[in-house]
């Protein structure tokens, strides 16, 4: 969420999903798709007064790489798998695909075409960065320094598209089940990633906080565990969780109600390609059905470890419970801290692990981010052959009157495979204090991050 007030990619995405220039002017590929490159804006400058060059950008994702990481997603790895040199990086330290001509020219060699590799360049983890005087420096609005765990945002006086409307800006961390509390009684102004706490009425019925709502970006997943030796490595108990769980949309729809909930079983939105017919899909979830006392009953002999971290979850443990399902004593909804995270990305201790994920929606290979064998968020637990597989080939095709049949593969490999259940998803959306803020009404895409979007009044 901070990054992108203070660092830039090489694109950026508008508020229209059109791929816009950032740090680079203009890009061109090659007829073959498989090097790209890039036209770099040296007259955009990082927050010392120097200016933003070519090598920069290889520097800050490489060094980007060698970091130990705070977060355990792989962040870089969904966009830059296919460079040329990625995989060998551990050992030689450098990419070989990504090249340096120039003080404006960056090179970028794929060993094989990625129709969204663009795409992917314009997230906000590719952003340029370097370090002085260990300082971590961007060349985007803010500059931003940290006491007490709150964070500033002051404008960075090189910025090169004119200072922010807002001109000094405190950021602070603050629970879910706290924020709405805290905007009614005027400790905070703004809520950003406002999808994630329960505002009734947001908007309509809650006094000075209005909300603005932008496009389907977080969908709201029942992970399960079917790693080997694991109980839900039995593609049969997959198929019976998820028919008993998506008989009870309505549980879930209620527990989300304040948070811009839409159920929908499928992972693929309806004008995206690789959307089934709803026939098709009820009959795939349906098959399920006859596993399901096989699936409680051997539960019994093997308890579930149950794990998620919002009271918004305890409808689905009462209803395994109501169900006859044998949960483990360590299982809740209701796990804090970092060490939950750790469950999915490192110990793979969960059996049933809901979340949330944001994924980007529109081209479908941004399923990739997830379910992809080299997916920034992915997690052994939900890695499934066929899923992996059809993927992989789906994302070199360049010619998109191909996209809908090789995802419908896509999404009829979820659906038997599970990795997940798909419960639905909510609307990114921020949150503000209407006598203090406006907005951009015309907010699209997933820009719930950012205070740019905000004008005092």
């Amino acid at each position: 969420m901070v990054i992108s007030h203070q660092f830039e990619s090489l694109i950026a995405t508008s508020d229209r999903g059109i791929v816009e220039p950032l740090a680079a002017k203009s890009w061109e590929f090659s007829p073959d798709r498989l090097t790209l490159r890039f036209k770099i804006d040296t007259s955009r400058r990082f927050s010392d007064g120097s200016c933003l060059r070519a090598a920069d950008f290889k520097k800050a994702w490489e060094g980007g790489l060698e970091m130990t990481p705070i977060s355990s997603n792989s962040s870089l790895s969904d966009g830059l798998a296919n460079v040329k040199g990625y995989g060998k990086f551990k050992e030689t330290k450098e990419i070989e695909g990504i090249k340096v001509i120039g003080d404006d020219i960056l090179e970028i060699e794929l060993v094989k075409p990625v129709r969204m590799f663009l795409e992917y360049l314009a997230g906000q983890r590719f952003a340029v960065y370097k370090l002085v005087d260990g300082a971590v420096i961007g060349t985007g609005p803010y500059v931003i320094s940290e006491k007490d765990k709150e964070l500033t945002l002051m404008p960075n006086p090189y910025y090169i598209e004119g200072a922010p409307k807002l001109k000094a800006v405190k950021i602070t961390a603050v629970t879910p089940a706290e924020a709405f509390g805290k905007m009614q009684a005027g400790e905070i102004d703004a809520l950003l990633m406002a999808e994630m706490v329960d505002i009734p009425g947001c908007g309509k019925d809650s006094g000075d906080v209005s909300c603005a709502h932008g496009q389907e970006g977080r969908h709201i997943l029942v992970d399960l565990n079917g790693m080997p030796g694991r109980f839900f490595s039995d593609p049969k108990h997959r198929l019976a969780f998820q028919a008993m769980v998506l008989k009870h949309t309505d549980q879930a729809a209620e527990a989300f109600s304040a948070r811009s909930f839409i159920g929908d079983s499928q992972t693929f939105l309806r004008f995206q390609a690789g959307r089934l017919q709803e026939e098709e899909s009820a009959a795939i979830i349906a098959e399920g059905e006859k596993y399901i006392s096989r699936f409680v009953e051997a539960s019994k002999k093997q308890p579930l470890f149950f794990a998620a971290n919002a009271k918004s979850w305890q409808w689905l443990y009462e209803l395994l419970i109501s169900a006859g399902v044998s949960l483990t004593k360590e299982s809740k909804w209701e796990f804090s801290g970092p060490g939950f995270w750790d469950m999915y990305y490192k110990t793979y201790t969960p059996d049933i692990f809901p979340m949330s994920i944001s994924i980007s929606d529109g081209d479908p290979d941004g399923l990739y981010h997830i379910l992809g064998k080299h997916g920034a968020v992915t997690s052994p637990m939900i890695q499934r052959a066929g899923v992996t597989a059809a993927l992989e080939e789906g994302r070199q095709i360049i010619d998109v009157s191909k996209l809908p049949g090789q995802y419908q593969v896509v999404s009829r490999a979820v659906l038997r495979e599970v990795p997940y259940i798909h419960l639905g998803y909510l609307y990114n959306r921020i949150a503000y204090n209407k006598k203090k803020l406006r907005i951009n009404d015309a907010l699209i895409a997933r820009h719930n991050n950012n205070v740019m979007a905000f004008r005092p009044k």
